[in-house]
């Protein structure tokens, strides 16, 4: 009989583990990676798995999900996040799936629905029908050039569910915009970090007018009215800085420039008097 095991990185998670945790109980195992939290993140989860394992902190590192894989002992691998729970008919029909013996899969992409900011709407930017969480321990791939993109497959046999409004996997990101701005400061450090040495920074700048299409052309989010501006704002804006942070990361030479400025000012204004005192 075919296994699977839940798998997820967290970091400062004890708001929302407990429950991503609950609706993966079905799996027959859960690994959770944890990086280093300063709350009640390991504590919760070892309420719920003996599979608890403490890697150093860093700001994104695809070889986390990497490590996250090699702790699977199970042939199925279901991918989570903190901001997941699942409904319990999908988690049926994923047991149902994997353990027909004539299935000839790798990847099934699931029913999928992505809030964001408290919002979720075929005119999202963020909009997607399905998700590849679940998938074969073998065919897993980690790019090590993304951060968005970490997890491939190393196979073309993809099976994508039925599309439902309800009985699908929840993704509940974002629920404030301090909380975004905050987890996308992670991640546009990571995208400078990351971002390929040998790929101009043309490629970078090309994803900003394509992000302004996908909103204003593709998905027509502004018909969303306000709601719509904001989740348009926020999705363009994490295009725009992640430039900024590829062009520091590649050409910024501002801490050279300032401390250049600084001591050619300072030897102008010459050694300071030894007898200075403040205030007088």
């Amino acid at each position: 009989m075919a296994t699977i095991s839940a798998v997820l990185v967290v970091y400062n998670e004890e708001e929302r583990i407990e429950a991503t945790l609950r609706c993966a109980l079905w799996c027959d195992e859960i690994v959770v990676i944890d990086k280093q939290s300063t709350d009640r993140t390991r504590e919760i989860a070892r309420e719920y798995t003996s599979k608890v394992f403490e890697i150093p902190y860093s700001d994104y590192n695809p070889a986390d999900n990497l490590r996250a894989v090699d702790h699977v002992s199970s042939a199925w691998i279901l991918s989570l996040t903190a901001s997941d729970v699942m409904h319990p008919a999908l988690a049926a029909r994923i047991r149902d799936l994997i353990e027909r013996d004539d299935f000839p899969y790798d990847v099934i992409h699931v029913p999928y629905r992505r809030y964001v900011l408290g919002l979720e709407t075929k005119r999202s930017p963020w909009y997607s029908k399905v998700h590849p969480a679940v998938f074969r321990k073998r065919v897993v791939k980690i790019r090590h050039d993304s951060v968005h993109g970490a997890i491939t497959f190393d196979t073309e046999r993809h099976y994508k569910m039925s599309n439902s409004t309800e009985y699908c996997m929840y993704h509940l990101t974002h629920q404030t915009a301090d909380g975004m701005m905050d987890r996308h400061l992670l991640y546009w450090r990571a995208e400078g970090r990351l971002f390929p040495p040998d790929t101009s920074l043309g490629k970078a700048a090309l994803a900003i007018p394509r992000a302004v299409y996908r909103v204003f052309v593709k998905r027509k989010t502004f018909l969303m009215g306000w709601d719509g501006i904001a989740l348009g704002a926020a999705y363009i804006s994490y295009l725009l800085l992640r430039f900024v942070y590829i062009w520091e990361h590649r050409r910024s030479k501002a801490p050279e420039t300032y401390q250049q400025i600084r001591s050619s000012i300072l030897q102008i204004w010459g050694d300071p008097p030894k007898d200075r005192v403040d205030g007088q």
